[in-house]
């Protein structure tokens, strides 16, 4: 995502409303060498990278470490709350 004016990435974070136990996490993980045992707990933090069919679900990345992405997936607005936008 873009912001309006085209001068920089658009950083949109969100909490996760529920949890996605290691089961769930690994079935839903888009990455190929993926962590095991790996939760997400409610509350995570997770960065927007992009929205999906006109805001109906969107890809998302988590990771602990911000050089690092541990999971990456498709996540429904039932299950995050948005909670900031930021230009970087």
């Amino acid at each position: 995502m873009s912001d309006a004016a085209g001068f920089g990435e658009m950083l949109t974070t969100a909490k996760l409303l529920r949890e996605l136990d290691a089961g769930e996490c690994l079935r839903r993980n888009a990455l190929t060498n993926k962590q095991p045992g790996l939760t997400l707990s409610q509350g995570s933090v997770v960065t927007i990278l992009e929205t999906l069919d006109q805001g109906n679900a969107f890809l998302v990345e988590f990771g602990e470490r911000r050089e690092k992405c541990d999971w990456l997936g498709v996540l429904y607005p039932t299950e995050i709350e948005f909670e900031n936008a930021a230009i970087r």
